[in-house]
């Protein structure tokens, strides 16, 4: 259960900084600076001081500001989505973060959110959240943001494209494959599913 966790944090990650750009502390000299969404030849940026200001105190600044209204979401729940953490163990992390399923996970989520030179992705990801971990036993977006190991992290906007569309599919195969075997079961036993409450059963009479 707190693996699948991971993996849907880490997936949310990418996917929660590009919509904004699309539309406990390491040392600074390690640190994250800015956050980069290219799209193509084009790309965004903004600093992390301002995700990190935006975050503790609620002060937009204006090239944030611009990013919530062009993205259409509000800043207080992209302000929750920075500040909510996941409790996670330390000892679980490394063990997880060092399988075989746990760098598969790192490398699906490397191929959106990963260094300039795309190189050494997984080791920059799991030693963010090893950091992040280690202060506290807890992670957040902004924590992970502020312990990623290089000055510049970039999110791809085509890959993540990609991954919300792929995401939508599933969503939406899901729902028609329900729909299909209710209606099937209807078919076959009709009355078996109803929306109706079911009528209360006659009481015994007395003899």
């Amino acid at each position: 259960m707190e693996f699948s966790k991971l993996r849907s944090r880490l997936i949310a990650l990418g996917v929660g900084i590009g919509a904004a750009l699309l539309i406990g502390q390491a040392p600074p000299a390690q640190a994250a600076e800015q956050i980069v969404l290219t799209y193509g030849s084009l790309y965004r940026s903004i600093s992390v001081a301002e995700l990190t200001e935006f975050a503790e105190t609620g002060r937009l600044s204006s090239g944030l500001r611009f990013y919530l209204n062009l993205a259409n979401i509000e800043p207080e729940v992209f302000r929750t989505i920075l500040n909510e953490d996941l409790r996670l163990r330390l000892g679980f992390v490394d063990s997880a973060l060092n399988s075989l399923p746990g760098e598969f996970a790192l490398y699906q989520v490397g191929q959106v959110v990963h260094t300039s030179s795309r190189r050494a992705n997984i080791q920059a990801l799991r030693s963010a959240l090893v950091l992040s971990v280690s202060e506290d036993n807890r992670v957040s977006l902004l924590e992970f943001l502020q312990n990623y190991p290089t000055q510049q992290l970039y999110v791809d906007g085509v890959r993540l494209a990609q991954v919300a569309q792929d995401v939508g599919e599933v969503v939406e195969d899901v729902r028609l494959r329900l729909q299909v075997i209710v209606a099937a079961v209807e078919e076959i036993l009709p009355g078996l599913v109803c929306d109706c409450d079911a009528p209360a059963s006659p009481r015994p009479q007395p003899r």
